[in-house]
């Protein structure tokens, strides 16, 4: 630990000791009171992180203040709905608060969701629509700031409605206060607490968390889940300290799913998870081999109630055999359970689950009929009637068994299949239409059954894609010729086709696996792997195949780093087969080609600044420069050049040898450093390039302080080559062959032609950079590599020899080998490549 962190510490902890506690709090009290007496206890304590920075608390109340003024200006009228886009960013939870602030109503949108679905929202709470660009633009109000009570509402939550339209919940100030001190008082939160938050801030769990953190004094780290890949959250709740992680149980199942050696967890001493049943066999694979003693809670809440009831898990307590049970009811509330016939249920009975408080929502925007039936007062205390079915053993716990209504969970979020029906039933061409919830591979999912003639079902699910979030879009769509119906007009459900199992290989029986171009190829590879698949089809619809949002969410990252072209969750969303993304992937690049400006042939700059010594790194058969930018972030304190194969960027003829290369590349980085020592650094083909070069370089009399070597594939026919090689020393194994891709004739004539005219004539990016990667892998099959004697980095993957005798025939001097986890092209991508880039800033810092 630094002394800078070390102080930073200290001070929370000082301050800490003069905040009392996050209490249950009564009618006076709201929000913006509790952050103002945390931030006076403890301003200069870090509030909030996010990936684009930090805030203290002092910062975070001012700026809440100066904001909440602005919000006054926009919407003059008090008490009334602003909506607001609600990422994790520190823009967006200061524009949230100083919404609370101005005695306005926060209307929170989730940016993932469809804007048709953003504006339905808007338009049913009348609310303004404020954006965060436009907040620098509007004028500070002279009016000065209502007094807000904890009675005003501060809060509209939307859910599913059976109405077809969503349900907004209203949440008063005292409400938001609640449901934040439940969420403390369980877990003890203070200002010695660093809690995860891995919801998104726009849903009630992912508030409620960021409010219970921050009004405890706690410093919250909020990171949405679907911006990031599971193996990056293990890095963030390793890399800063995590004491609690508040997450779904999908994300869960995504982190256990990581290998053990890459998931460590020291600092975690809870983790809680909300929105469906969590498994026990998720728990224990979780914290297998993960040093992981953190205590799982199972939090069952609802937006109207808050917490209903939550279960401690702490470690080595026997767990249920099945999915977790829904604990007991937290202090100040209590449980009952209602049979149908309205009669109090005896233990085991199982009826509705009934909660009674102190304090729970004000009901339903503009829902009436709503609110009665599920609000009520009895001898002054409020109770809610929760729709969930239950029993309550002899030992007080409660079991959750379904729900009394048509609402179901999927993925996590309640569905009312009658909303979705309305959907579909709004689209031109449907004439008739019915939605049910159907089993599918141990878990519930949509299905719907329309009858039209000029509709198709990818169009239904196309359509549905544009106004609906991506939980409520049924994973089956089948036409029908007519619903089937009883002799009364209702649906005959018995009567309905059966659904099919999902089809794990992506296509139907009779069909043939093709694949067209590099593109395809690439993205299949991805998508069969976050899908779990072993075959896929280009027209196969991912969203059959099992994409939930957090899949789309890693085949976004993926694509991002694997073809260095950003799409958004909307352009996914358009575009759910491998055939149409590829297009889209394709035009993307395109795009980025022709607006490129004046280009370099070989030497790229991905970073200028620094006061260390130039980094060069050679890039990767027919990768580009840009391939190399995540290790370029993760280095300090030095400029950093990559270095690319000539006519990969622009029309020249490529260097087709290894030696050619590297004389090309050693006089280009002397245009920017002319004299040494020099430090080299190449990934896969551009590894034996940077090899080569300090030869170049030696024989010219300058001096090669180091190389770095990123996971150079030591094949044995290489070894064989190297004098005091062999086949009695160890090698990589030979590359696995891929039967996903098999070019028919005229497929394999082109991807030759382009090979001999590469760097000439202009055609598909993903297309050139496979000709240059066949170019690449034709140099080093006639290279013969030379043993060098300087300092020597060697940095491999599980897929490469990590045997010291055989890396010394190549490099007798100075070597050092490192072992890295994952794939060979994960090295320059997230998150392996935090890792790569300590390496080299240890190592390069040894040299000094």
């Amino acid at each position: 630990m630094s002394v800078q962190e070390s102080t930073a510490r200290e001070a929370d902890r000082r301050f800490n000791e003069t905040l009392a506690p996050l209490s249950r709090p009564d009618v006076r009290d709201t929000v913006l009171g509790r952050l103002c007496e945390v931030a006076h206890a403890m301003p200069s304590a870090t509030a909030v992180v996010t990936d684009d920075g930090s805030i203290t608390f002092d910062d975070l109340m001012h700026r809440t203040y100066a904001v909440a003024r602005k919000v006054v200006t926009f919407a003059p009228t008090e008490a009334e709905p602003v909506a607001v886009e609600t990422s994790s960013t520190i823009d967006a939870v200061v524009l949230m608060l100083a919404v609370f602030a101005s005695g306005r109503v926060l209307v929170p949108l989730d940016p993932h969701l469809p804007e048709a679905r953003r504006e339905q929202i808007v338009a049913q709470s009348s609310a303004r629509r404020l954006a965060i660009e436009d907040v620098d633009g509007i004028e500070v109000s002279s009016v000065p700031l209502p007094m807000v009570t904890g009675n005003h509402i501060a809060l509209i939550a939307f859910t599913s409605g059976s109405t077809g339209a969503a349900k907004g919940v209203l949440l008063s100030n005292r409400m938001c206060l609640s449901k934040a001190y439940e969420v403390s008082s369980t877990l003890g939160l203070s200002g010695r607490h660093r809690v995860g938050n891995a919801l998104p801030v726009s849903f009630g769990a992912g508030i409620n968390t960021l409010l219970a953190g921050i009004l405890s004094g706690a410093q919250v780290h909020c990171r949405d889940p679907r911006a990031a890949h599971a193996v990056e959250f293990t890095d963030w709740v390793t890399r800063n300290e995590l004491t609690t992680l508040h997450c779904s149980p999908s994300l869960v199942r995504a982190i256990a799913g990581i290998p053990s050696d890459t998931r460590r967890f020291p600092s975690l001493q809870y983790v809680i998870t909300y929105g469906e049943a969590l498994h026990a066999r998720d728990v224990v694979a979780f914290r297998h081999e993960s040093d992981c003693a953190a205590t799982f809670v199972n939090w069952y809440a609802t937006t109207e109630a808050g917490a209903v009831a939550r279960m401690h898990y702490v470690p080595g307590a026997p767990l249920p055999d099945g999915f977790l049970d829904a604990g007991r009811c937290p202090g100040g509330k209590s449980i009952d359970i209602v049979r149908s016939d309205g009669v109090l249920a005896r233990p085991g009975e199982v009826g509705q689950v009934r909660v009674t408080g102190d304090c729970f929502a004000d009901g339903y925007l503009d829902m009436p009929d709503q609110t009665a039936r599920r609000f009520s007062v009895d001898s002054g205390r409020q109770r809610y009637w929760t729709g969930d079915l239950g029993r309550i053993d002899e030992r007080g716990v409660l079991h959750l068994v379904g729900r009394i209504d048509d609402a179901v969970k999927i993925r996590g979020y309640l569905v009312e299949p009658a909303e979705v029906e309305s959907a579909v039933r709004s689209l031109d061409g449907v004439t008739d239409a019915v939605v049910i919830a159907s089993e599918d591979n141990s878990a519930l999912e949509l299905a719907v059954f329309f009858v039209g003639d000029s509709i198709t079902d990818t169009d239904v699910r196309g359509a549905l894609r544009e106004t609906l979030p991506d939980w409520m879009v049924p994973k089956f769509v089948t036409r029908l010729d007519a619903i089937p119906r009883t002799d009364r007009g209702k649906v005959d459900r018995a009567s309905l086709p059966p659904i099919p199992p999902t089809d794990r290989h992506g296509a139907a029986a009779s069909s043939e696996t093709v694949l067209s171009g590099a593109t395809e190829y690439w993205l299949a590879i991805i998508v069969t792997r976050e899908l779990e698949l072993t075959t896929l089809h280009r027209d196969a619809d991912f969203a059959e195949l099992g994409a939930t949002s957090l899949v789309t969410t890693r085949i976004l990252v993926e694509i991002r780093q694997a073809f260095h072209v950003e799409l958004s969750p909307a352009d996914l969303v358009s575009a759910m087969t491998v055939r149409r993304l590829a297009e889209l992937i394709d035009r993307r690049l395109a795009a980025a080609d022709r607006s490129r400006g004046p280009k370099n042939p070989m030497l790229v700059p991905l970073r200028e600044e620094g006061t260390g010594a130039p980094l060069f790194v050679v890039a990767g058969a027919g990768v580009p420069a840009v391939g190399l930018a995540p290790l370029a972030k993760r280095l300090t304190g030095r400029p950093v050049y990559a270095l690319q194969a000539r006519g990969l960027d622009t029309r020249a003829l490529p260097h087709r040898t290894i030696s050619r290369a590297a004389r090309a590349y050693a006089r280009e980085i002397q245009k920017v450093q002319p004299h040494g020592p020099y430090t080299l650094a190449g990934h896969s083909l551009g590894a034996w390039i940077a090899l080569e070069m300090a030869h170049v370089l030696e024989s010219h009399g300058e001096t090669v302080e180091r190389v770095v070597l990123l996971d150079p594939r030591l094949y044995q026919w290489l070894l064989n080559k190297v004098p005091g090689g062999g086949e009695h020393l160890e090698a990589a194994p030979p590359d696995p062959y891929s039967e996903s891709y098999k070019p028919g004739f005229r497929a394999v004539a082109r991807q030759w032609a382009q090979v001999a005219t590469a760097g000439l004539v202009r055609f598909r990016t993903t297309e050139r950079w496979l000709a240059f990667g066949i170019i690449g892998a034709m140099a080093l099959r006639r290279h013969t590599p030379k043993p060098w004697d300087g300092s020597v980095t060697v940095v491999v993957t599980e897929s490469n020899t990590a045997d010291r005798r055989s890396w010394e025939v190549l490099a007798p001097g100075r070597l050092d080998i490192e072992q890295m986890p994952g794939e060979h092209i994960g090295l320059v991508r997230e998150p392996v490549v935090s890792k790569v880039a300590e390496v080299i800033d240890r190592t390069l810092e040894s040299d000094r």
